[in-house]
């Protein structure tokens, strides 16, 4: 039996964690990505030898403090805007006519598959755990028992088919509200509040220099 190479196991390691949820990607990766450049930043202080004594304390602490607030929000923004998009699709707020299809497909014994007939596919209890697990776990679900037992297997089928369907569109939503997320993050709040953290030291100087 072959032993998994370093590569195959971080492969299964990307698949495992980010193949359902494009939006985590996004939002690790970006983070990753600031991280790098404010070390960056930092690192480039550090190096300035036309930078001495206290001038270049006190710019490397600014840029730490700026750097430090704007990775903390742009993980913070995007992290809880793909969980709470995911909660709300999860929960079907939110769906395509394609998808409603689809789910509102898994009732066999309706000719016509009408996209509004998917809210009565599940029941309330089962909602609550989401859309996804329902889908995965056809066989645990009422319409599933209470189908015939010759359609069952059409439904199984149906179930896979949706829940492809269904995720796709999930990822799209949760790359769409990701990405969105994180230029209002890395472009507005990150900057505007990392500056303003970081002249609070300044400010509190300036005036014990006054008093």
């Amino acid at each position: 039996m072959l032993k998994p190479t370093p590569m195959n196991r971080f492969s299964n390691y990307i698949f495992k964690n980010y193949a359902k949820d494009s939006g985590k990607l996004l939002v690790h990766v970006g983070t990753g990505v600031t991280v790098i450049g404010a070390s960056a930043q930092v690192g480039m202080l550090l190096a300035d030898k036309d930078i001495q004594g206290h001038t270049k304390k006190f710019l490397v602490n600014q840029e730490i403090i700026t750097s430090g607030t704007c990775i903390a929000l742009f993980y913070g923004i995007c992290e809880t805007t793909r969980v709470a998009v995911n909660r709300i699709v999860e929960r079907g707020k939110v769906l395509t006519a394609t998808a409603a299809s689809y789910i509102a497909s898994l009732n066999k014994e309706n000719s016509i598959a009408d996209p509004k007939a998917w809210k009565n596919i599940f029941t309330k209890e089962e909602m609550k755990k989401g859309i996804s697990y329902n889908l995965e776990n056809i066989k645990y679900t009422e319409i599933f028992k209470n189908t015939k037992d010759s359609l069952k297997p059409q439904t199984a089928e149906a179930a896979k088919k949706a829940l492809e369907v269904f995720q796709e569109y999930k990822n799209g939503a949760g790359v769409l509200s990701v990405l969105a997320a994180s230029i209002f993050a890395g472009n507005i709040a990150g900057p505007v509040i990392g500056n303003l953290i970081a002249s609070l030291p300044t400010k509190h100087e300036s005036k014990n220099a006054e008093e």
